[in-house]
């Protein structure tokens, strides 16, 4: 089993400390001390271990042990980015994540525009070829694209992953751990009293970060004794006319009884409904709690979402470390990194009590 399911490799987004490390990996403080300091009494799998989490959480100066190929000082790493046409500006960010944290380490990257047709036909960007080190697909590409690319030897890091467990990973991936924040996400309206709570995503069947979405809002409801209404729950909405607005007013028509509250697969999402809402002359929050997941501020509206905080650009920097990380161990089996948001808690979830004006 690779190191990082051991470990979960799930990163707190902000700064890397001893203590954070000790508090996600489970060991003391002391420990993930000496380990960073090379001391033989720590088991070699333990400081193996912490090593490994502390060079892919980008704590300075860390290298881990075994299989090391140290980067040629004087080389310079190309690096292609695959983006969609018309995508929003959180996947911008993650771009310049990427474009910020390749020119600090000696990478030069470009950026390449994959229609759908170009997708669908299987056709390559121009310049993808045998100087381009690695492919970055900032927006998942359907499998065939990416094994097409992959057989040209290039190392190929994803943001996501198909669903299918049966499937071996095409590459590394970076994603955001999604099943714990839309869990407690949940919670946070049940708490509040609400039962009658639905959920709406795109592609739950078929991207692991949406599917775990999905399974966090069921898993939270089921530890609550409540089984939410197929109603209100639809979390496979056909993405090809998901995004536009008489697609959401056909959502809220089609709800039987108003949920209490949504939860929302993303900010772009909670937007659509919020709005369709409102032309229907209902409230939010005072008669439906809406959450979203990503705080993109491009979304927002007010009152601003209730959503996870998923750093954009932070995700970008970590591929390119997980890059530099592959060039130092190429023969280790493809990992997944999972990287940790932080629950914000806004007007648009929280009941006004009956006593407030």
């Amino acid at each position: 089993m690779p190191l990082d399911m051991e470990i979960g490799l799930i990163f707190n987004m902000g700064k890397v400390t001893i203590q954070s490390m000790a508090r996600e990996l489970g060991f003391s403080r002391n420990t993930v001390s000496m380990a960073l300091k090379g001391n033989e009494t720590v088991a070699p799998q333990t400081r193996e271990m912490i090593l490994r989490y502390a060079e892919r959480a980008g704590y300075p100066g860390v290298y881990s042990t075994g299989r090391d190929m140290e980067p040629d000082e004087n080389a310079t790493y190309h690096i292609m980015i695959l983006r969609k046409p018309d995508m929003a500006v959180y996947w911008d960010k993650i771009i310049s994540g990427i474009s910020e944290e390749a020119c600090r380490n000696q990478c030069q990257t470009q950026v390449a525009v994959v229609t759908n047709e170009a997708e669908e036909r299987l056709r390559l960007p121009l310049g993808l070829d045998e100087s381009i080190h690695a492919v970055f697909c900032v927006k998942m590409l359907n499998r065939d694209y990416i094994k097409k690319i992959k057989a040209m030897g290039i190392q190929i890091y994803m943001l996501d992953n198909y669903k299918d467990e049966g499937e071996e990973l095409l590459g590394d991936v970076v994603k955001m751990e999604s099943f714990h924040p839309v869990m407690q996400l949940t919670r946070h309206l049940l708490g509040q009293g609400m039962k009658r709570i639905g959920f709406l995503n795109e592609t739950s069947s078929l991207y692991e970060s949406m599917n775990d979405r999905y399974s966090g809002y069921l898993y939270a409801m089921g530890t609550a004794g409540i089984r939410p209404d197929a109603d209100i729950v639809m979390p496979d909405v056909d993405s090809s006319t998901f995004y536009y607005p008489e697609t959401f007013e056909k959502i809220v028509e089609e709800y039987g009884t108003l949920p209490e509250a949504v939860v929302c697969g993303n900010d772009s999402i909670a937007r659509y409904l919020t709005q369709a809402f409102r032309k229907k002359g209902i409230r939010v929050p005072e008669d439906v709690a809406v959450t979203g997941f990503d705080n993109d501020e491009e979304d927002m509206l007010t009152p601003f979402f209730t959503t996870v905080n998923g750093d954009a650009k932070w995700l970008g920097k970590r591929m390119v470390q997980c890059f530099l990380w592959r060039i130092r161990h190429p023969d280790a089996p493809y990992e997944k990194v999972a990287v940790s948001g932080q629950i914000v808690i806004r007007k648009s979830s929280c009941r006004q009590r009956k006593n407030e004006k």
